[in-house]
């Protein structure tokens, strides 16, 4: 896989992360209960947060991997965590927080509230700042992004700007074509479609077809797994619904799973051949663990991957679709690091290495970074 590359993600320009109107959402305030105490984060978490706002970029620096030092300067994190501290304040606390392994590397999710005034706690501005990190092996930092966040809970659709906290890959193997997707009516079918506003529909191409015949069998995608995205847990699994026949169209995603990533961000994949469902509710999945096949199950014309992201799908009345870009993804030939394909574009993940050991948590006493 090509070097692991920083994605700082303009934080000076604050893009802000979840703008689907103008002004921006306003944020609500969580119940100060909630929160957990950002110095009773792992350590590598409690570096990062409190390095950037009390500025000590030699600390951050000499964490970072050589490739990622050569692209961020001691410059860049001490105006990076001037701003945070002069326009956001101190960092309150954590509304959510997740860790998960993607291959070798450790990822790290900290959705943090920092209220600028301080002393008037009740009604002082606040602000939630995302800082998403990825350690190796050897403690290293090797990708860092961090960005303004709004919480779907405040965000109307369509959620246009979104920018989803889940590292969304794409859930199978080998490569496969876009039949449906991307943000524009022209090349998604969905885009009328409040839930599956941004949603995928998916097939393998041989020689431009995707077929032999219209038998379910002689699709080219037709039996091929489809894979977890992210890691999370499941919270709808349907394995007993008859395929449709060549020519018919059945109701509804047929069989599939729903997974909660956190956040507020739901992932369902959809259309599965029954009895290969191989999953249930309440299971804990990893990035590439196997869900089922693919099939033609459900309101589907003949087999293909359907994907898309969301809130929770099980709240039909208010469920509104999100933009899942994949992450360290080939499209047609080209590797990037997040991409959100369209119509006729060639799609393939790289293999993934097998996870052989836990995620690996920083142990020892918390780092208070002086002013």
């Amino acid at each position: 896989m090509p070097e692991m590359r920083l994605r700082f993600a303009a934080l000076l320009a604050l893009a802000l992360g979840a703008v689907a109107c103008k002004p921006p959402p306003k944020v609500t305030p969580p119940d100060p209960a909630s929160l957990q105490p950002v110095d009773k984060l792992p350590v590598h978490a409690n570096t990062l947060i409190y390095g950037l706002y009390y500025k000590r970029a030699a600390v951050l620096r000499n964490w970072m991997s050589p490739a990622l030092r050569a692209q961020v300067s001691a410059r860049d994190l001490l105006d990076a965590g001037g701003r945070i501290a002069k326009t956001h304040g101190l960092p309150e606390g954590v509304v959510e927080s997740k860790v998960h392994q993607e291959e070798e590397l450790t990822w790290h999710s900290y959705l943090v509230l920092h209220r600028k005034d301080v002393a008037n706690a009740e009604g002082g501005p606040i602000v939630l700042m995302l800082y998403q990190f990825a350690v190796d092996p050897g403690d290293r930092l090797v990708r860092l992004l961090i960005r303004e966040h709004v919480r779907l809970s405040d965000v109307r659709a369509p959620a246009e700007r979104y920018l989803a906290i889940t590292r969304f890959h794409f859930p199978s193997v080998d490569e496969w074509t876009v039949i449906h997707g991307g943000r524009r009516k022209s090349t998604n079918y969905h885009h009328g479609s409040r839930a599956q506003r941004f949603a995928y529909d998916i097939v393998v191409k041989k020689g431009g077809r995707g077929r032999t015949s219209k038998a379910n069998a002689d699709h080219f995608c037709y039996g091929k797994p489809i894979t977890a995205p992210a890691s999370g847990v499941v919270v709808v699994a349907r394995n007993d619904v008859p395929e449709n026949r060549p020519g018919e169209e059945g109701k509804g995603g047929g069989n599939g799973v729903v997974i909660d990533h956190g956040f507020g961000e739901y992932s369902s994949l959809w259309h599965m051949i029954p009895g290969t469902v191989k999953v249930k509710v309440g299971d804990e999945v990893v990035l590439g663990q196997h869900l089922g096949n693919v099939g033609n199950s459900g309101h589907s014309s003949g087999p293909h991957i359907h994907f898309h992201a969301s809130t929770d799908p099980r709240n039909k009345s208010s469920e509104t679709g999100i933009p899942a870009p994949f992450v360290d993804v080939y499209i047609d030939g080209v590797w990037m690091e997040r991409a959100l394909p369209v119509r006729d574009q060639r799609i393939r993940r790289p293999p993934l290495v097998p996870i052989t050991r836990a995620p690996k948590l920083a142990a020892g006493p918390t780092i208070y970074l002086d002013v």
